[in-house]
């Protein structure tokens, strides 16, 4: 009697090759607004202040005597900055690494006490704490001001009249309006800087072309790095800032009268990985101390838009 065997074999997917490349942690907008400001460490208080001092110089004519007293023209006055402590927390638990393709790097026993590419999570993590510090800057934290609830015309700052949003039909002429407002007393410094969105920037950019202050072969000329362009005629540097993504509002003036501050230098990239053996986890932990203040915001201009 013949006998035959009936074996039914599902369809095969199509093969995903999940081994060989490695690990690449995703696209993070980094910009480095801290690297133009006024960098203090050390501080370890809630809150400091910014001494500034104004003196007059009272001229008249030659006499005897007729000496002003010193509270006639000096002036003494303080900047409050509130410095914040931040911190990132994740538990990452390997175990759930092993319906995944990653469990190939891991021990076959049960104690892992590691993450498969650690190294690249690491890059990861610190490209978004760099963001989130950036995000620090602009807009703050809780109740805490940014540069944008600082630098505004409530505060002092100038707004040039026919302030708009930007577009590449009037953005030379928008810039250059906010380069016009900044106080003379601090025009000619050599730190005066244009801050504003990405999408803005790129906007600056396309503008600077069209009106053929720039041409496209001897743009890269006027550019340093990625995200600051010098803007013709003046010795002001636009800077794209991630804080700003979405968002209309621009503002120019010296950065080093923009002072931030934090606890230690190296807290504003360093965290950690530990293994919790009472969580049987790996832990990852950031933690830092950061914090913006304007010394005298009336020297700024502003669009104050939203």
């Amino acid at each position: 009697m013949a006998t035959g065997f009936n074996i039914q074999i599902p369809p095969l997917t199509a093969y995903t090759d999940e081994l060989s490349m490695s690990l690449i942690s995703k696209s993070v907008l980094d910009t480095n607004l801290l690297q133009y400001t006024e960098l203090r460490t050390g501080m370890t208080s809630g809150t400091f202040t910014i001494n500034l001092v104004d003196a007059d110089l009272p001229v008249s004519a030659l006499s005897c005597g007729g000496y002003p007293g010193a509270e006639e023209t000096v002036t003494y006055s303080q900047v409050p900055v509130t410095i914040d402590s931040l911190q990132s927390k994740t538990t990452l638990c390997p175990e759930d690494l092993r319906t995944i393709y990653q469990s190939y790097y891991m021990s076959a026993g049960t104690g892992n006490d590691f993450i498969p590419f650690e190294e690249v999570l690491s890059e990861s993590y610190s490209k978004k704490l760099t963001k989130a510090t950036e995000d620090y800057l602009i807009n703050g934290f809780g109740a805490t001001l940014g540069l944008k609830g600082q630098i505004t015309a409530a505060n002092g700052a100038t707004v040039p009249a026919g302030a708009a949003a930007w577009t590449v039909s009037n953005v030379v002429e928008q810039v250059l309006d906010l380069y016009d407002s900044i106080d003379e007393s601090v025009i000619n410094r050599d730190d005066i800087i244009l801050v504003c969105s990405p999408a803005n920037y790129r906007t600056l950019v396309r503008g600077l072309v069209a009106a053929g202050l720039n041409t496209v072969s001897n743009l890269s000329a006027s550019v340093s790095g990625n995200e600051v362009i010098e803007i013709p005629g003046t010795n002001m540097k636009a800077v794209m800032s991630s804080g700003l993504v979405g968002s209309n509002y621009a503002f120019a003036g010296p950065s080093k009268m923009i002072i931030a501050a934090t606890g230690l230098m190296d807290e504003l990239d360093s965290f950690r990985f530990q293994y919790s053996v009472s969580q049987d986890a790996v832990l990852f932990k950031a933690a830092w101390r950061i914090g913006v203040g304007v010394s005298e915001v009336n020297v700024f201009a502003t669009n104050d838009l939203a």
